[in-house]
């Protein structure tokens, strides 16, 4: 299956599934079967490559993090089995999104100094998931890079899996504002993250 037609397929699966959780109508199994059969196709394609389709880039990003704050709205069992599909969902876009090979040069050269000020004085994911906050002033260095290349980027017909992967923890910062508000009652530090999330989703996805 030409990647036309397979992103064309993810995405009318995806819609679907999250317009019936929209409108209150609960988790649709069916509309969530053949999700799961597109996006199953997807990583039998990818998972070899070193890059995925630009088009596809928002839906990918996106999709686990809207279904688990789904499960965070529905109740009881209802939010358990979406809890589960956005696991499981995620496996899969793991294996869409799993890093292979050597980028392009041109493309290294591009996203090197990003990489090299999320890694800078400790990795910035890592020391929000150990529970050490934000670092205000290493997010600052890291959107000040991102709005100097999310041009160049979006002129890519293909995005190395690195920076999909790069831009999927960033656009995931808002999973981090409930652990700080509830697990470490830490709400100012939750405000601030989410703060983080809402400016680095509109630099990303406008």
């Amino acid at each position: 299956m030409k990647d036309k037609e397979l992103i064309d397929a993810f995405e009318r699966s995806e819609i679907n599934l999250l317009v019936e959780l929209r409108m209150g109508n609960g988790f649709h199994e069916k509309e969530y079967e053949k999700l799961v059969k597109t996006l199953t196709i997807c990583a039998d394609e990818w998972e070899d490559r070193t890059s995925i389709p630009g088009e596809v880039l928002q839906t990918l990003i996106e999709l686990y993090d809207e279904l688990y704050n789904f499960s965070l709205i529905y109740g009881d069992e209802e939010s358990i089995r979406i809890k589960k599909a956005a696991e499981n969902t995620k496996k899969l876009i793991q294996r869409c999104t799993k890093e292979v090979g050597e980028i392009e040069p041109e493309k290294a050269r591009v996203i090197a100094r990003l990489i090299e000020k999320i890694n800078e004085n400790g990795n910035f994911f890592q020391k929000l998931q150990n529970g050490k906050g934000m670092d205000e002033q290493q997010f600052e260095r890291i959107y000040h890079e991102l709005s100097e290349i999310i041009d160049e980027i979006y002129s890519w017909r293909d995005i190395p899996k690195v920076l999909v992967n790069i831009f999927i923890n960033l656009c995931e910062l808002d999973l981090f504002v409930g652990q700080y508000r509830d697990e470490f009652k830490q709400h100012e530090e939750a405000n601030k993250i989410y703060d983080a999330y809402e400016r680095i989703f509109s630099l990303i996805f406008g």
